[in-house]
C-alpha cells in the first residue's frame, strides 16, 4: 500500500519551504530598501540636519536583515534546513557579531582575487568597522534607550551620535571648514559622507557576490535565484563606490525639472556674462558632474552658474538666491562628495578678466 501519510509529510515539508522561501525573498528586499534608503538619509546630513537617528535606524535594520537573510539560505543549502528561531535570535543586533561570522564560517570563493581583496577589506578596514560598531550600538541600545531609561533602567551614557561625529571627524579633519557654512555644506560633509557609503556600499557588493561566487551547496539553486535582488550592489566597480545618489529630495526636484532655466551653448556665448567651456578630460579625476562638458558662468561679478546638460544650475549662494536656480548637487547633477569650488573659482576668474 502507498505510504499516503509519509507523502502528506512531504508535501507538507514543501509547501513549508516554499512558505520560507517566499519570505526570505521578501525579507531581503527589504534590507535592500532600507539600506538605499539609510544611505540616502546619511547623505542628507548636514551642520543643518543632525538627525542622525533615521539613517542609523534604517542601515542597523538593513544589514542586520541582510546577513541573517545570507547566513539563513547558506545554512538551508548546507543542512537542508533553515536555521530555527533560536538560531535567529542568538546573533541579536549584533552587526560585528554577524559580520564575524560570515567572514569566519560563510565567505566562500577566496580564489578569486576580487573576492580575496573583499574578505580582507571586510577584515582589516577601521572606518568599515567602526560603522558596524556604532551601528550595532545603535541596534542594541540607541533604538529604545530613552524610554527604557523612562521605564527605569540603568542610565548608562551612549551616544551612537556622538561617536558617529567623532568617526566623521576621523575621516576628514573638519577644522579647516569652521566658519566657512557654505564649504561644509557644498564639500566637507558630501565628501565624508560619500566616504563612509562607499566602505558600506562594498561591504553590500562582498555580500551580494557571495551569493553567486561564494562556491556554496545550493541543491535547489534557492542562494542562485535570490542573487538578483542585490544585483546592482554586486555590479558596482570599485570607481563607482560613493559616487550614487539615494536621496529621496533628488528624485523630487528631478521631478520638477521642467521648470529649470534651459539653454543652449549658443545661447550662453550670445549673453552678455562672460563663460568658459571645461570638459572632464581636461579637468581630471576628481570632475564633479555627470556630464563630461559644462559651461561656467559669472553675472555681475558675483553670480557663479554652472550650465550642465543645457540646464543652469548655481554654484554659490548669491546665484541660488538671487535666480532661484537648484545647486547640481541637489539636482543629482553633480557627484556628492566631489567639490564644485574650483568651479566657482573659474567663474570668479571670469569676471576678473572680463
Amino acid at each position: 500500500m502507498p505510504d499516503t501519510a509519509g507523502e502528506e509529510r512531504e508535501a507538507m515539508m514543501a509547501e513549508d519551504d516554499t512558505v520560507r522561501y517566499l519570505c526570505l525573498l521578501d525579507e531581503l528586499e527589504t534590507s535592500k530598501e532600507l539600506l538605499k534608503s539609510g544611505f540616502g538619509h546619511l547623505q542628507e546630513i548636514d551642520m543643518g540636519n543632525t538627525f542622525y537617528h533615521l539613517p542609523h535606524q534604517l542601515l542597523a535594520s538593513g544589514f542586520e536583515r541582510l546577513m541573517k537573510c545570507y547566513i539563513a539560505v547558506v545554512d538551508k543549502g548546507r543542512d537542508g534546513a533553515y536555521p530555527d528561531g533560536d538560531a535567529m535570535r542568538a546573533d541579536g543586533h549584533d552587526l560585528g557579531r554577524l559580520l564575524e561570522k560570515i567572514r569566519t564560517n560563510y565567505y566562500g570563493g577566496t580564489q578569486r582575487p576580487l573576492l580575496r581583496q573583499d574578505l580582507a577589506f571586510i577584515k582589516t578596514d577601521s572606518v568599515l568597522n567602526d560603522c558596524m560598531r556604532i551601528l550595532s550600538l545603535f541596534g542594541k541600545k540607541g533604538r529604545y534607550y530613552n524610554l527604557n531609561v523612562v521605564a527605569g533602567a540603568r542610565h548608562e551614557p551612549m551616544a551612537p551620535k556622538d561617536e558617529w561625529e567623532a568617526l566623521e571627524s576621523r575621516v576628514e579633519d573638519p577644522t579647516p571648514y569652521h566658519g566657512d557654512q557654505e564649504r561644509l555644506h557644498r564639500d566637507y560633509y558630501p565628501r565624508v559622507n560619500s566616504t563612509l557609503i562607499a566602505k558600506m556600499e562594498r561591504l553590500v557588493r562582498a555580500i551580494a557576490m557571495q551569493f553567486t561566487l561564494g562556491g556554496h551547496a545550493d541543491p535547489r539553486g534557492e542562494i542562485r535565484r535570490l542573487s538578483c535582488v542585490y544585483r546592482k550592489f554586486r555590479n558596482l566597480r570599485d570607481d563607482q563606490f560613493g559616487t550614487s545618489d539615494y536621496r529621496r529630495s533628488v528624485e523630487i526636484l528631478r521631478g520638477d525639472a521642467d521648470q529649470w532655466i534651459r539653454r543652449s551653448a549658443h545661447e550662453i556665448a550670445g549673453s552678455c556674462w562672460p563663460s568658459v567651456a571645461v570638459t572632464k578630460a581636461e579637468f581630471g579625476d576628481e570632475w564633479p558632474f555627470r556630464d563630461d562638458r559644462v559651461i561656467v558662468e559669472c553675472r555681475d561679478d558675483l553670480f557663479c552658474i554652472v550650465n550642465v546638460g543645457g540646464y543652469d544650475f548655481a554654484l554659490n549662494g548669491a546665484a541660488r538666491s538671487r535666480f532661484g536656480l537648484p545647486c547640481p548637487h541637489e539636482a543629482g547633477m553633480a557627484v556628492l562628495g566631489k567639490s564644485v569650488g574650483p568651479f566657482i573659482e573659474m567663474a570668479r576668474g571670469l569676471s576678473s578678466s572680463h
